[in-house]
């Protein structure tokens, strides 16, 4: 059985309240119960040792004189206290009458100060005694009565009393002890309970926004007012949690719809195509034109489709990263010769500036990936008739690529888009069939893959840049 977080609490304060009031409790019945012996025992002292005045030293004998005394708790009935001298020699020179025949246990050590004990008494009952040591009053011949002169005994008393009266009263403490704690914890469990369901309040109403959250519409947000600063932090988390799943779920929603448009534009092509030729009998030269025009859409398309692939391994980290020693120079020079031909055919003025001393330790498929897109980039989208400039160059601890064409039809702030799918700067979508869309979002994953960083710059009617900056070195584990 799985409990509430509002039980456990209550649970573990009561445990603790009740470990807390058990011991307090023990500790003030310890000292109640030392302070009543100790005034039992003081009284019994006192009583002792008004009997000890009584005892005269005489003529060289002992002379009890307890007649004007009280003598009535010693009665030979009820529940009598007991009293018993002795002289040093073991005989007994008084008895109270609550003995009879019967003797106290004498004491058999010889200490100078006064022993209580607890004892069972002659009756059965459970008591405590004080054992006494003293010597008795000497009246000399001129009358003064002093003890401690040498040749007079010393004499033991023990008094006895039954602790009747100190247990009923421990007794009615330990039940006063028990209903006040019992009723301490059932109070503070009350209190508990109810301070706590209302403290629980926020985390209800959270759990009740978050059962409302619909996969549908991702824009809901949790708040929740007069939360606790714990809370706080969770609802922080949430909400920034709910709002990455909405901006996925959108990149998803326009992915799709982006797919469905780039792949439905150069299947709708070829069909026509198709059509077009299947509609009467032509000579072989126009077929063999058709089958080449449908030879590049579909090379189009599986263009598109591999890029989506590689996008998807980059996306997942999937796409493992192996380092090898590569030269960026030998790399740009490699990607830039199968757009050579269309560069020419553009009329585009190239100037490659690739200094010595660019190598790096990088992945060399996803280097070439990065290099290819970048270049095709520039050629592609630079004005007839204008320029393509590449520059490799290395810094300290990084190699940085920057590519540049002229003819930006993009301003800075269109220019932040262009790693993003399949965004094009013509919202028209007139080049759509002829590139992908996808060749600068390549470059952006296949960068940080890299662990590097790539920044774009455009002025509209001017350049438009992309700098890449890479390690040297791959980043230790």
């Amino acid at each position: 059985m799985r409990l509430s977080l509002g039980t456990r609490l209550v649970a573990s304060t009561a445990v603790g309240a009740a470990v807390v009031l058990v011991a307090a409790g023990a500790a003030l019945f310890v000292l109640m119960r030392d302070g009543l012996v100790d005034q039992f025992d003081r009284a019994m002292l006192d009583k002792a040792r008004l009997f000890a005045s009584a005892v005269e030293y005489k003529s060289g004998k002992i002379d009890i004189e307890f007649d004007e005394l009280d003598l009535a708790e010693f009665a030979a009935h009820g529940q009598p206290a007991y009293l018993q001298v002795w002289i040093e020699d073991g005989s007994v020179c008084f008895r109270s009458p609550s003995l009879g025949e019967t003797d106290l246990a004498r004491p058999a050590s010889s200490a100078e100060e006064p022993v209580f004990r607890a004892m069972i008494l002659p009756d059965g009952r459970p008591g405590r005694s004080v054992v006494l040591p003293f010597q008795p009053r000497v009246d000399d011949k001129r009358g003064d009565a002093a003890p401690g002169l040498p040749g007079v005994p010393t004499l033991t008393m023990v008094l006895a009393r039954g602790t009747a009266p100190v247990d009923a009263t421990l007794a009615q403490l330990k039940m006063v002890l028990f209903a006040v704690g019992a009723a301490a914890v059932a109070v503070a469990c009350g209190v508990l309970w109810v301070a706590v369901r209302r403290g629980l309040r926020p985390v209800g109403r959270l759990a009740r926004d978050i059962a409302d959250v619909d996969a549908a519409d991702l824009s809901t947000r949790i708040a929740v007012p007069g939360a606790p600063a714990e809370l706080v932090p969770v609802i922080d988390r949430l909400n920034l949690l709910l709002g990455r799943l909405e901006a996925a779920f959108q990149r998803e929603r326009a992915f799709s719809a982006d797919v469905a448009h780039e792949l439905r534009t150069p299947l709708a092509g070829l069909r026509a195509t198709l059509e077009v030729t299947l509609a009467r009998p032509r000579p072989a030269p126009e077929y063999r034109e058709t089958l080449a025009r449908c030879l590049r859409i579909t090379e189009q398309v599986a263009t598109m489709i591999e890029h989506l692939l590689v996008l998807a391994r980059l996306d997942a980290r999937q796409a493992e990263v192996q380092s090898e020693r590569v030269c960026l120079g030998r790399t740009v020079r490699s990607a830039w010769q199968p757009l050579a031909e269309r560069a020419e055919a553009r009329r585009l003025r190239v100037d490659l500036d690739l200094d010595g001393g660019t190598d790096l330790e990088t992945d060399a498929s996803l280097l070439g990936l990065v290099v290819r897109n970048v270049l095709e980039n520039a050629v592609v989208h630079a004005d007839e008739g204008g320029s393509v400039r590449v520059r490799a160059s290395a810094g300290d601890g990084h190699i940085d690529l920057r590519v540049a064409n002229s003819g930006s039809r993009l301003s800075q702030d269109e220019a932040a888009q262009v790693f993003e799918r399949f965004w094009r700067g013509d919202s028209a979508r007139t080049g759509t069939g002829t590139h992908s869309g996808l060749g600068l979002t390549l470059v952006g994953e296949a960068v940080e893959a890299l662990a590097g960083r790539v920044v774009v710059t455009s002025e509209k009617g001017g350049e438009f840049e992309i700098h890449v900056r890479l390690p040297r070195r791959p980043a230790g584990p």
